[in-house]
């Protein structure tokens, strides 16, 4: 038993424990152990770091929490708008980017934007990196594509991108910009008695959000505008039937 109890002793020292430690200067942390890695966050002299586990000479293994910028395509966007849990989160809209984490049951995400077939998001959750140490220290690295959100969230621009819908979660009161082709909703056969008379299409003439203009004050008919791609400023809900998404329209300009 005395053996096993030391066995045991020895095999727990071994064992890598987590350290905190203030930045003496403001430092990188990469995706990584490669400096040409993209670079997760940059921390700020005086910041409080948690070091983790094993690293590759020259590299120190970190943990941080903070608000991410990433991507995830729509196929992993549920109905509530919450990301499928095991989603890749990527590093820009683009099914080659390097994969920033997977998504976990408890994330706090947010999607603030669309670009193509990906939401944009905020992600707020604990990352691992490494932080570069001796000849390599503070090199500047590659940023992610966009460039990362810091350890404090920083608003993100809404994509303006036409033929997708900007879907919110908690700040459905928050203007959003959107894009897309203003047509009339009402059609015949199809769509006879549409609540509202206008509605956005994508790019394959898809509608993806009718368009409440009751709080519209324009300078230019509506008129003028069917059947042109246009920027919709306004806030996001859902129709009574839940069914589809309607933007309170604030203001509409011809791109």
């Amino acid at each position: 038993m005395k053996t096993k109890l030391a066995f045991l002793a020895l095999a727990c020292a071994a064992l890598p424990l987590a350290a905190a430690e203030t930045l003496t200067a403001d430092t990188a942390v990469f995706q990584q152990a490669d400096a040409s890695a993209p670079v997760i966050t940059r921390l700020t002299k005086g910041a409080s770091v948690e070091f983790v586990g094993d690293a590759p000479a020259g590299w120190r293994r970190v943990e941080v929490t903070g608000t991410f910028e990433a991507f995830a395509h729509t196929r992993d966007i549920t109905k509530s708008l919450d990301v499928r849990e095991g989603a890749n989160l990527l590093t820009a809209p683009a099914k080659t980017s390097p994969v920033l984490t997977t998504a976990q049951k408890d994330d706090q995400t947010e999607i603030v934007g669309v670009t193509g077939d990906y939401c944009q998001l905020k992600v707020t959750k604990k990352l691992q990196g490494f932080i570069a140490t001796g000849e390599m220290a503070n090199r500047p690295g590659k940023p992610l594509t966009p460039g990362p959100s810091a350890a404090v969230a920083r608003p993100i621009a809404p994509s303006a991108a036409p033929g997708r819908a900007v879907a919110v979660t908690n700040t459905a009161d928050l203007p959003r910009l959107f894009s897309g082709t203003l047509v009339v909703a009402r059609r015949p056969l199809i769509n006879p008695n549409p609540p509202y008379d206008y509605q956005l299409t994508d790019l394959s003439g898809r509608r993806f959000a009718y368009v409440d203009t009751k709080r519209l004050v324009l300078t230019d008919k509506l008129e003028n505008m069917v059947d042109k791609i246009v920027t919709v400023t306004g806030t996001v809900r859902n129709t009574v039937d839940g069914k589809d998404l309607v933007v309170a329209a604030e203001s509409i300009q011809v791109k």
